[in-house]
């Protein structure tokens, strides 16, 4: 573990800027969300949660994919420098490394090799990741109930703590301990553009010390063993309808979600060109699963918000061994009507029906 002085950060920024293209919190208009920067200034360090997620940095909510005409196929042009992203969340983190399994590793259980998206993959793989601690966790917060922590360094390159008066960096991945051997070679301290020094004993002792306050913060979580079971066993019964008696359908849990990946893709073009664009779609779309026919076998609201609930801890969990939720709390922030998914997870667990029928 190294600590870079507060009063080394912008120059750490400036030179990590020279090797890559820096996205880190940012807020303008009142609304935060990761954007590229060159300067620590820009950056909104007291942010805890970005109101957007981060998945649009490697996933863009428009993105084309390649453009066409009469002389054939022209992919866009790749980025001549990789990605850093200074300051994601644990649970940010984590979502990357689901998405990943979606569209980089592209393997689901038990063995079947899926195409992988090289629109994502060569954005993400070379990608370098500064996970930053949550000290003081929101109330909407609840990673704790899907194996994560606000102190949690999974999946980080590069594990940050910030003290208050400095940032704690804790190498975690091989990048990441590349990345610090060069910010402490004496040779390499200029180039990285911020001198750092071996974390002292005081140093984690304090880094402990916020770990361990941060963590009883959080309320206890409930015992999720069984929730994919139990999920499947209520599918058919009319508890759906009741916690989704509220639920707009607007998807605003969906596009604020750092895992939702669901997308459409569109061709926009005219006299013989135009451009081929993945975007952004949704499960709670009544749109989303209408056929060309006009039948839609997802018609009612309680079956859209019952698919996005199996979805992200059922089906993802047969497919890949997890939940695809992070308990980052952006959809209990969002959503208009106040449903909250803590309590959908809860009303699952303490159901007592006739089971699956």
């Amino acid at each position: 573990m190294v600590r870079l002085e507060k009063g080394k950060f912008d120059d750490f920024i400036r030179s990590l800027a020279e090797d890559y293209i820096v996205y880190a919190a940012v807020t303008a208009g009142g609304k935060s969300s990761f954007k590229v920067v060159a300067s620590a200034g820009e950056i909104d360090e007291g942010r805890l949660l970005t109101d957007r997620s981060p998945k649009e940095i490697f996933f863009p909510h428009s993105e084309v994919l390649f453009e066409y005409d009469g002389d054939g196929i022209r992919e866009t042009k790749k980025a001549a420098k990789p990605i850093a992203v200074w300051g994601l969340r644990g649970c940010d983190v984590k979502s990357l490394a689901m998405l990943d399994k979606v569209f980089g590793t592209a393997r689901q259980m038990p063995d079947n090799e899926m195409f992988e998206d090289p629109y994502w993959k060569r954005k993400y793989d070379n990608s370098l990741i500064f996970g930053l601690a949550c000290n003081e966790p929101r109330s909407t917060c609840f990673c704790n109930w899907l194996g994560g922590g606000p102190h949690s360094e999974d999946a980080s390159d590069i594990f940050v703590i910030d003290t208050g008066e400095a940032f704690l960096m804790q190498p975690v991945s091989d990048k990441g301990k590349a990345f610090i051997g060069k910010m402490t070679d004496a040779a390499g301290a200029s180039a990285a553009g911020a001198s750092v020094a071996k974390a002292s004993g005081a140093d984690e002792k304090k880094a402990a010390e916020l770990a361990s306050g941060a963590r009883a913060m959080m309320a206890e979580p409930p015992a999720l063993d069984g929730l994919d079971e139990k999920l499947k066993g209520i599918f058919h019964e009319d508890i759906w309808e009741e916690m989704s008696a509220k639920c707009v359908n607007c998807g605003a849990c969906a596009f604020v979600c750092s895992t939702c990946h669901c997308f459409d893709v569109q061709d926009e073009g005219k006299g013989g060109k135009g451009k081929r664009i993945r975007i952004w779609d949704s499960c709670m779309f009544p749109i989303f699963t209408r056929e060309a026919s006009g039948h839609n076998p997802r018609h009612l609201s309680s079956d859209r918000f019952k698919q996005r609930v199996m979805h992200k801890y059922s089906y993802f969990v047969d497919n890949y061994g997890e939940s695809l939720c992070t308990g980052c709390g952006r959809c209990v922030i969002v959503c208009p009507v106040g449903v909250d998914i803590r309590e959908v997870i809860k009303r699952v667990l303490s159901f007592e029906g006739k089971g699956a029928r």
